[in-house]
């Protein structure tokens, strides 16, 4: 409700610039959330969430409340006699009446709280994406093609994330154990920016086989992304306990600590270990800076990923996760130059299109944020969450109020006369 609020309030160039109106658009942002009816910040700036650890806020909720629970969509989308408050605390602000923007949210919400917490508690009961069954496509051109995994490797190194996905789910049609199938199938959503069916793919990998190192390693990525901070910390360690290289290493008990089972405290203090056994494996920097990212320690994960850089300068994917824990704390502008690398690995790289989308935003220019949010959402159609990020940057500039239906119509092709992409 909130975001179709903002989008109706942007339409008016006095509502967007009014106060009220960034109130509301802090919200459909993630810099503000509702809690108990009252407006607080998240200490974020707008758009700060970057894709390659938590887009997600957005995205969780998206998904839980239009995928996992109806009734949850259905209380966010049909709050009673919102509009008429809003409308009212909008006529006030332009009569030059105070605005008490968290007693506004106290009216609008708080005979909603009931639907929202039932809701809610639904949702979280629902069943993980983990134990969720992947779904493949039908009509797949690659069916019972012998050389369907080869013809896969292509695409993906080309960045056709679309055929790709085909290539691959042919491949688990004819073999369900083929556990290298499964992860480049995670592999290839996870550039596309589809963390849940990762986690379907990736789980699958490890289950046909546990000491795939590469998938253990993407799930704790993946489960980042989506905000699951114990599987993400879970499959970190499994990539420790799983690795022949590292099964010497061996974690004393703190005999003077309080007996904390703690998972992070067990997963870091056995990478403290791993580090001294091997301080300059590229493989131990990455875990350590996914690490650092869960426990939002953000200097010693960018310490971590250009450590990892020093030995693989090549890989565009530590170049996106560095510019990533960059944007995420605070320096966007630090960022930049280092997804324009990860783009100069891979220009078709979706995931990296769209973070670099998301710093530009939190730099204020818009219309680069724009470009790259189209030419993600060009490169992966199905990334429809893009769409979300492309409307917010649409209503903070003037003249382009026009092409906010075009973005409610996902609408590509209308973009392009306007945009370079």
């Amino acid at each position: 409700a909130t975001e179709d609020l903002v989008n109706v309030m942007a339409s008016d160039p006095k509502f967007r610039n009014s106060n009220f109106f960034k109130e509301m658009a802090k919200v459909a942002s993630g810099e503000s959330v509702i809690n108990e009816n009252e407006i607080i910040s998240t200490g974020k700036p707008e758009q700060n969430m970057q894709a390659a650890w938590d887009d997600s806020a957005e995205k969780v909720w998206n998904d839980i409340a239009k995928n996992a629970n109806p009734e949850l969509a259905n209380a966010w989308d049909n709050p009673k006699d919102v509009q008429s408050i809003f409308e009212k605390a909008y006529q006030d602000e332009l009569d030059g009446k105070p605005v008490d923007f968290e007693q506004v949210f106290k009216d609008a919400f708080g005979e909603q709280n009931n639907m929202f917490n039932n809701a809610w508690g639904d949702a979280m009961n629902s069943t993980p994406v983990s134990q969720q069954p992947y779904e493949m496509q039908t009509d797949n051109p690659y069916k019972d093609n012998p050389d369907a995994f080869e013809i896969g490797m292509e695409h993906f190194k080309k960045g056709e994330l679309k055929q790709a996905v085909l290539a691959f789910e042919s491949v688990i049609e004819e073999d369900v154990t083929h556990a290298e199938a499964w992860r480049m199938l995670g592999v290839t959503h996870q550039e596309s920016d589809q963390d849940r069916q990762a986690i379907q793919c990736l789980e699958q990998a490890v289950e046909q086989d546990p000491y795939n190192l590469d998938a253990l390693l993407g799930l704790g990525v993946s489960y980042v992304n989506e905000l699951d901070q114990s599987r993400a910390l879970k499959n970190l360690k499994a990539w420790v306990n799983n690795n022949p290289k590292f099964q010497g290493v061996q974690v004393e008990q703190d005999i003077y600590g309080d007996g904390s089972t703690d998972l992070m405290h067990d997963v870091m203090m056995l990478m403290t270990k791993v580090e001294e056994f091997a301080p300059n494996d590229p493989h131990v920097q990455q875990v350590l800076g996914v690490l650092f990212n869960v426990s939002r320690d953000y200097e010693r994960a960018v310490k971590a990923f250009r450590s990892a850089l020093n030995h693989r300068p090549d890989d565009y994917s530590l170049w996106n996760k560095l510019g990533a824990t960059l944007a995420n704390s605070n320096h966007s502008d630090e960022a930049l130059p280092i997804y324009t690398r990860a783009l100069e690995l891979k220009p078709r790289y979706a995931r990296g299109w769209l973070n670099f989308g998301i710093s530009h935003s939190n730099l204020g220019d818009y219309k680069k944020a724009i470009r790259a949010y189209l030419r993600a959402l060009d490169l992966n159609p199905e990334a429809t969450h893009i769409w979300n990020y492309l409307r917010i940057c649409l209503t903070c500039l003037e003249g382009y109020s026009h092409l906010i239906p075009e973005v409610e119509a996902k609408n590509l092709d209308a973009f392009r006369a306007a945009f370079d992409f």
